[in-house]
């Protein structure tokens, strides 16, 4: 069947932006036109506002973690917080009359930015790259539609209350997806490189380099959930899959053929540069962040993510499915049963951080490894971190021993900070090593060789890891990577690379989705590291233990493991005063 891209026929083709002009401009939506949009500025300003819907740190637990929280509070077999099971893994959200994922506001928003653009008089070279942000924006959102909705209609204008296409039915999610990929294209023809950002905000803005990334992202995700998802309610009629993927390699390709400012920071030295890559107050200077936000403590723009995450809290607990994805130093699977038999407690984390890839020890907290050296610790002395703070509740407390460290940069004046204390770490909205690692991943799916040089093994340099090795199969991986369906070594091998670059970045629970993945999850419990008393002496560790030692959080929350529903829970309902007022809207599977 011939797709049809359903696009805003606007071929378009920057400057600057005062953050103190756009605060002091009234709600851009209601501003006629003979007040605004007039001046290359005007078009400059509207499209800032988007930035602040990118992921980053802000207020509450979920946001204080910022991108190394989402997998935890999202739901996924490698990260929990707390001891309350995840609803949309445990199958127990309900339908609702309304829905906060169903609100078109933003997108609205960026229609009123083409709209406009249409009858502007002023030049389009002169505001090129604002009208590529504005495409990328609608792929953006669009896409955050899609991942938690499937079908979703696509509106090109801006609509009123009594508008007739309120009332349409959604539209095809492989269709809505041509459409994302199709502004994507138009982002990446109108903005500017790296290298000629300097004056626009360098990497803080939004660049070629980034919509080529997201590109990469988009077109992966949906080639493997119209594979993994066919013959399934969720499933597209007609699907093709590998034209995606060919999509995905081919955007990646052209970030990786060296016309571009990106790169994979490596210094040589494998304990720390992993764990340099996300802790960092100013990442302009380190090309392998494509994109970031920038904190500002003297702007009343800070953080508190160090002291969250070194001092204050422990809340993101890792689990035993991740750790196991991690390779001994020389590129084998670890015999992991067999270092639980023979150690526990601090013991075991000292043990596996000593006998696996480097870049676990920069991402979960290993006993004697550095908290904080600032004037925040007593007497001035270094702080070291010691046990995991099984004995804590609310914030402070974590269920598994995996304590997570990624991001915590222990040099940091705020590292090991009270509650409160503000800073400037930066957030990382696109790097390069995800391009890298999509583009293996389709390459792989396509069924044609990977350039693992170009690829992989960069990733796996840094970390002082040998290359790598598609028939290294571990004979336990059932206990951890049983998708509940074959994969070929190879790919079962870059999903596990994969899981260890990326590790509590906010991939995971949309990759588990895209692959068709509840066979990890259902009837499953996440566990922790072997328990050992020893290490609390009288202390009272009230977490459940398994029959094996084992931590096990979530054992009475989850007598019988996550309940995950396979044919409903993959996408989330709308909302029934939706669809009350739109009869063409037909209500996801199972959610009927």
């Amino acid at each position: 069947m011939k797709k049809i891209i359903l696009l805003l026929a606007v071929t378009a083709t920057i400057g600057f932006w005062s953050c103190e002009d756009y605060l002091d401009r009234p709600p851009l939506d209601r501003i006629g036109n003979d007040s605004y949009w007039s001046t290359a500025t005007d078009f400059m300003n509207y499209t800032l506002q988007f930035y602040s819907k990118f992921p980053s740190f802000g207020g509450g637990a979920a946001n204080y973690t910022g991108i190394f929280g989402y997998d935890a509070f999202n739901g996924s077999d490698h990260a929990i917080t707390g001891t309350i099971p995840n609803s949309t893994l445990n199958g127990t959200n309900t339908l609702l009359a309304t829905n906060s994922n169903w609100n078109w506001s933003n997108i609205r928003s960026i229609n009123i930015f083409f709209e406009n653009l249409a009858k502007t008089n002023v030049p389009l070279s002169d505001i090129k790259h604002f009208i590529g942000e504005a495409h990328f924006f609608k792929a953006w959102f669009y896409f955050e539609k899609v991942q938690t909705f499937g079908d979703v209609p696509w509106f090109t204008n801006t609509l009123q209350m009594n508008s007739e296409e309120l009332y349409r039915p959604r539209d095809s999610r492989n269709i809505v997806v041509d459409s994302i990929l199709f502004h994507l294209d138009k982002a990446i023809e109108n903005l500017s490189k790296l290298s000629d950002m300097t004056s626009l905000g360098g990497s803080n803005r939004l660049s070629k380099e980034a919509a080529l990334a997201f590109k990469s992202r988009v077109a992966l995700f949906e080639g493997t959930w119209e594979k993994y998802h066919n013959g399934t309610a969720f499933g597209v009629p007609n699907a093709d899959w590998n034209k995606y993927f060919r999509i995905a390699v081919e955007a990646a390709e052209e970030l990786m053929n060296g016309n571009y400012k990106v790169g994979i920071y490596n210094k040589s030295k494998p304990a720390e540069d992993y764990a340099y890559v996300f802790s960092q107050e100013d990442f302009s200077s380190v090309n392998e962040i494509i994109l970031w936000k920038q904190f500002s403590v003297d702007l009343g723009l800070g953080n508190q993510f160090q002291p969250f995450v070194s001092g204050f809290t422990a809340t993101i607990g890792l689990t035993e499915n991740l750790a196991r994805n991690y390779l001994s130093k020389n590129g084998e699977p670890i015999n992991y049963d067999e270092l639980i038999s023979t150690q526990k407690g601090k013991a075991f984390l000292i043990a596996l951080g000593d006998a696996v890839d480097a870049r676990l020890s920069q991402t979960i907290w290993i006993p004697g490894a550095l908290l904080s050296d600032n004037i925040h610790n007593v007497n001035g002395q270094p702080k070291y971190f010691s046990n995991p703070a099984l004995n804590q509740s609310g914030n402070g407390f974590n269920g598994t021993g995996f304590q997570m460290r990624k991001g915590v940069n222990p040099y940091s004046a705020t590292a090991g900070g009270p509650t409160g204390t503000l800073g400037n770490t930066g957030g990382i909205i696109f790097r390069f090593a995800e391009v890298l690692l999509n583009y293996a991943e389709a390459k792989a799916e396509l069924g044609e060789p990977v350039d693992y040089n170009k690829s992989l093994n960069i990733l796996r340099r840094r970390a002082g890891m040998p290359n790598f090795n598609k028939d290294n199969v571990d004979p336990n991986r059932s206990s951890y990577a049983d998708f509940g369906y074959t994969l070929t070594n190879e790919l079962y091998e870059i999903r596990r690379e994969r899981a260890v670059e990326l590790a509590t970045e906010g991939f995971r629970t949309m990759d588990l989705f895209r692959w068709a993945g509840h066979n990890l999850i259902k009837g499953k419990r996440p566990k922790g590291y072997p328990f050992s008393q020893t290490d609390w002496g009288t202390t009272k560790i009230n977490i459940p233990i398994d029959e094996s030692g084992r931590l096990d959080p979530l054992k009475k929350g989850l007598p019988s493991g996550y309940g995950f529903n396979p044919n409903r829970d993959y996408l989330d309902y709308i909302p029934i005063n939706e669809i009350t007022l739109n009869s063409k809207l037909e209500q996801n599977p199972g959610w009927e």
